[in-house]
Order: C-alpha cells, then sequence, then structure tokens
C-alpha cells in the first residue's frame, strides 16, 4: 500500500497489515522531489505514479530500481 504523504512532500509504503516499509521524497522539483504529492496509483507492473501538484507533473517510479524516476510533465498552469 502506497500513501502521498502531501504535507510532508512524499510518499510512503506500508503491509497490507499497516506496517511501515519505506518512503521517498522531499520538497523541491526535480526528480525524486515534490511538492504536495496529491494522488498515486500503482500499474499492473508495480509501477507507482505519483501526481505532484504544485509541480504540475506526475511522476513514476519504478520500486527496487533507486533514481529511476520518469518525470511526466503537465501543460497546465500550477495548482490548476
Amino acid at each position: 500500500m502506497y500513501v502521498a504523504d502531501r504535507m510532508n512532500h512524499r510518499v510512503k509504503r506500508f503491509t497490507s497489515t499497516g506496517e511501515f516499509i519505506a518512503r521517498w521524497g522531499s520538497p523541491g522539483s526535480d526528480d525524486e522531489q515534490f511538492y504536495f504529492p496529491s494522488e498515486l496509483a500503482v500499474d499492473a507492473a508495480g509501477d507507482v505514479f505519483v501526481a505532484d501538484t504544485a509541480n504540475s507533473r506526475v511522476q513514476k517510479f519504478v520500486p527496487g530500481s533507486p533514481g529511476a524516476a520518469v518525470t511526466l510533465p503537465g501543460s497546465g498552469p500550477r495548482w490548476s
């Protein structure tokens, strides 16, 4: 299970029983950084997509592959 920790600008991962496993992210606009991540989704391959709200983008993460963030840029104005 993944949780967007919006106010701390990071994503947290938990087991199905609620045990904390890992977290990543920090405030900023570089890869693997967020400003108010708001939503996330996991695809069939296990890749994690994070809506990085204030940076107007989506970041894709491949768990187990450090530094493998792919930024999918947005086209709208900030906070839209």
